[in-house]
């Protein structure tokens, strides 16, 4: 983004200081620049280049058992009484104002009225919305689907069988080659870090063991991924490993290092060259940790590999030791961490994952069944035909977020595995922490009952961290590391039966005294009625603009220039989504947009 900011002698001193990362646009702006990254003008005026959300870290990619992940945000919106270019007036951009207030210390409007369990609700973009009115828009998903074309994998290649002995190899095959953003969004509205699950008006649900494992066909039981080399004073030796693996220098290693890893181009044109010199096992470890790199633990450099992840490689044959699900969740429960600051804009993470999971539990957000899909065959990602390209439209946000705010707990399908999920995957109900490499995240199944067939009673105090901060621009936790001892055994550290409780009649059923509980210590919706941002109006209705939105949307495919491509069946297909838009809002009442300008007024 371009920010023009009148400059005082001591904000210039802190701009020069300050470190300013810059997406690949900001870069080829700033190369035009004969100034470089920041250009004074005859006014004595700043342009400062800086990307919507790009992340500063101490080191990216920090090696260590310290356990702290810190992230900041720069974070920008557009003067709303400036969304209007105007003849002969530059567009300025008006930076949304840091909270570092982020602590609940009193019951806050719209819940949750109990400070003992949101702790950094005041730093949570529902917080943003519900008391501010401000729309951070729809997240920039991280994807990397490109990445897995740089290896040509020939399943009668040597290396190839190598790397399906690991049972990973099927990962290419899982992601999907687009995301639903604003679906992605309005769900990151809800997450909260403070117990790692999803707040909705009928209680919690989470991401569980047995949702990896059967979403991505992952293995649960298993070493935590960790390796010696990520432990402190080892970083010379990794340094070093990576080094004789690519054939490159040292030196380059270390730069690549500080700059968040390795490129994922590099890593094939080193071990892919024409004059091959690399072995078997070489080529294989490369795959791997780029497969990794793109498909589970996708970050926000772009097109880097963390070193962090070259250790989990360096003996393929144990590949498959590691409970690569608990630590999928581990990395993706952090990413949503980061995401639910009001001041964050992009979500890492394995997305395929996340939106796979709505797709179970929700069924009124899914896209049609793949028809290759063979059940109990392929892991449940390849099961959704997600090849459409969702626009990124704030009002098709605003309308999954209406959705969200108004659903009844009778239309979430609780158990989409089938009734013996716990039969099957037993370490599902696993209760402790789990761990990707630094990172250590609390995982809670009795928060969630209801997803294993048990009826939700008010669960046990959750697992504290032992530091953190939750501010709207940064994100900082840390989790004690003598608590993954729980790992070395987890079928010791599952919920007892006692704790689980009684099997539901109905897939609904909580106890008579969880939604009180509940209530109190929640923020059971995300919009307040009282503001009236685009596509909302009072009583949660979205106006005649958003729903238009909705329909030109899902109608676009069949417009008569496009619609040849499509068979009959995906015609009626999106024929059926733009009726179901408007059965979902029949007994709303439309009210006309109003074109205001300037901020949206409360009511």
């Amino acid at each position: 983004m371009i920010t023009i900011m009148q400059m005082t002698n001591g904000s210039k001193n802190r701009l020069q200081n300050r470190a300013i990362t810059t997406s690949a646009r900001a870069k080829r702006v700033a190369r035009r620049s004969s100034q470089g990254r920041e250009t004074q003008n005859n006014n004595n005026q700043v342009v400062r280049i800086e990307s919507d959300n790009d992340v500063e870290l101490g080191n990216n990619g920090q090696l260590g058992n310290n356990t702290q992940n810190t992230t900041d945000f720069q974070d920008e919106e557009l003067d709303g009484n400036n969304d209007k270019e105007q003849p002969g007036k530059k567009c300025t951009w008006k930076k949304r104002p840091r909270t570092f207030d982020w602590q609940l210390t009193a019951a806050a409007p719209g819940g949750p009225l109990s400070i003992e369990l949101l702790r950094g609700y005041c730093g949570h973009v529902a917080c943003d919305i519900w008391e501010n009115n401000h729309e951070r828009g729809c997240l920039v998903i991280q994807s990397r689907t490109q990445a897995l074309d740089l290896f040509e994998f020939d399943a009668t290649n040597a290396w190839c069988l190598l790397v399906k002995s690991t049972g990973l190899s099927h990962l290419r095959n899982c992601v999907f080659p687009h995301h639903n953003s604003p679906l992605i969004s309005a769900f990151v509205e809800r997450w909260h870090p403070e117990i790692n699950s999803y707040h909705l008006p009928f209680g919690e649900m989470t991401i569980t063991l047995h949702d990896v494992s059967l979403i991505m066909g992952l293995p649960i039981d298993g070493i935590a991924v960790n390796h010696p080399l990520l432990q402190k004073g080892q970083r010379e030796s990794l340094f070093k490993a990576i080094s004789n693996l690519l054939d490159i220098e040292e030196d380059q290693v270390i730069s690549d290092h500080s700059r968040g890893g390795i490129k994922l181009p590099e890593i094939r044109e080193s071990l892919l060259k024409d004059n091959n010199k690399f072995s078997v096992d070489a080529i294989a470890k490369g795959y791997l940790v780029s497969l990794l790199a793109s498909t589970l633990f996708i970050d926000k450099t772009t097109d880097r590999v963390s070193t962090s992840l070259f250790p989990l490689v360096s003996d393929p044959v144990n590949v498959n030791t590691y409970s690569w699900a608990s630590s999928t969740l581990a990395f993706l429960y952090r990413e949503l961490g980061k995401a639910s600051r009001a001041g964050c804009k992009q979500l890492a993470g394995p997305s395929t994952l996340l939106e796979a999971w709505i797709y179970e539990y929700f069924p009124m957000f899914r896209p049609r069944v793949n028809s290759n899909f063979s059940p109990g065959v392929h892991p449940r990602a390849m099961k959704w035909d997600a090849q459409t390209s969702t626009a990124k439209l704030l009002p098709t946000l605003q309308g999954h977020r209406w959705r969200l705010d108004n659903m009844k707990a009778k239309e979430v399908i609780w158990m989409p595995y089938g009734l013996d999920v716990v039969e099957n995957v037993p370490l599902t109900l696993y209760h402790g922490c789990i761990r990707h490499c630094s990172i250590i995240e609390p995982y809670m199944p009795d928060r969630v009952l209801r997803q294993f067939g048990f009826v939700q009673t008010p669960p046990m105090t959750p697992i504290l961290p032992s530091n953190e901060y939750k501010p709207s621009h940064s994100y900082s936790v840390e989790y004690p590391e003598a608590i993954m001892c729980f790992w070395n055994d987890p079928t010791s550290h599952c919920l007892s039966q006692k704790r689980i409780g009684d099997f539901v009649q109905n897939p609904w059923d909580c106890s008579s005294d969880y939604r009180q509980w509940f209530l109190q210590r929640t923020h059971p919706k995300v919009q307040n009625p009282d503001h009236a941002p685009n596509g909302y109006r009072t009583r949660h209705q979205l106006n005649a603009e958003a729903l238009l939105h909705l329909i030109a949307h899902y109608l676009r495919p069949v417009y008569p220039e496009t619609r040849s491509r499509l068979s009959l069946e995906q015609q009626y297909h999106y024929f059926d989504r733009a009726i179901n838009v408007l059965r979902d809002f029949e007994n709303a009442q439309i009210i006309e947009p109003q074109h205001a300008q300037g901020q949206c007024r409360r009511k």
